[in-house]
């Protein structure tokens, strides 16, 4: 068996492999989060979400929605370890900013509240 020919048959099977995986995983093959901003970002979103009445008063009175909040702020945004208490125990506090929003936020082991929401 030639090179070449070893090189086909090699070739078609990495291809079944790849279709086998993208089939059985579709878009979760991978993921980054490696990154300080990227982990905690990646934590809110196995989290359930709390927002307190002084965000809520806020939330209200612009007219944003929750679901911008939640599914594009939390996401998106860039956190400002400057600002936040990375190491406070038991919750850390972050502080968040998306655009103008600037947004507080505090992680615990099985929830994450956001304290604020401010321009």
């Amino acid at each position: 068996m030639s090179f070449s020919q070893r090189l086909r048959y090699y070739l078609l099977g990495l291809g079944m492999g790849l279709v086998f995986l993208l089939f059985i995983f579709g878009n979760r093959l991978f993921s980054w989060s490696y990154l300080p901003n990227d982990r905690v970002l990646a934590e809110i979103k196995t989290k359930k979400i709390k927002f307190s009445p002084q965000s809520l008063t806020y939330i209200n009175i612009h007219k944003i929605s929750k679901n911008f909040i939640l599914d594009t702020a939390l996401v998106k945004g860039k956190i400002n370890f400057k600002e936040s208490k990375a190491q406070e125990v038991p919750c850390p506090r972050y502080t968040l900013y998306y655009g103008s929003l600037k947004i507080k936020f505090t992680k615990c082991k099985t929830w994450v509240t956001v304290d604020s929401i401010d321009h």
